[in-house]
């Protein structure tokens, strides 16, 4: 893994705090690792940890200079491997849609299925058991997408049942298996 370049991206969920120990695996590794946030990710994990993490700048803002502007290109070419983790039903369903209407989801219509793309879903059970998100999951993983099992356990909003995001090391091992 040492040396590998990936794109990690985040959507809007409590489960960030969990994709921030994969972060910091990815890069005790060897990995350069770069990340992308929704904007309504930023309400979950602030951009500072991330670059405290990575050390390199956060992409969240499509029009902000050195932004997404023109890097959903660059950084679709730069990346060994492109990972959104956590992934809600909100942005799942606009992947599978077509729609790019932040840095994550431009960053996924310019993606190279060449390289791997790993999506590891976290949310509440009935979004996660709507027919829409599970259609939008059958949809990406056609196109090649590597859709990791959601767990099934407490949840953040008091639930129980799937939804639940895989474990960081779930997440270091499928990376590591595609790049292997």
């Amino acid at each position: 893994m040492h040396g590998k370049n990936i794109l990690f991206m985040m959507s809007a969920s409590v489960a960030c705090f969990k994709a921030c120990a994969a972060v910091s695996a990815l890069v005790k590794k060897g990995c350069q690792v770069q990340t992308a946030l929704t904007p309504n990710a930023l309400q979950f994990i602030g951009p500072a940890t991330l670059q405290g993490l990575t050390g390199r700048p956060v992409y969240w803002d499509m029009f902000a200079p050195r932004q997404c502007g023109t890097e959903h290109i660059s950084l679709s070419k730069w990346a060994d491997c492109t990972v959104l983790c956590p992934a809600s039903a909100d942005v799942i369903n606009k992947m599978a849609a077509g729609v790019a209407d932040d840095c994550v989801t431009t960053l996924f219509l310019a993606h190279d299925f060449a390289k791997p793309f790993v999506l590891a879903p976290a949310m509440n059970s009935r979004m996660f058991l709507h027919p829409a998100t599970q259609k939008a999951l059958q949809t990406l993983r056609g196109w090649g997408v590597h859709v990791l099992e959601a767990e099934s356990g407490h949840l953040a909003c008091g639930d129980d049942g799937p939804g639940r995001l895989a474990e960081p090391a779930a997440v270091i091992k499928k990376i590591e298996e595609l790049l292997a």
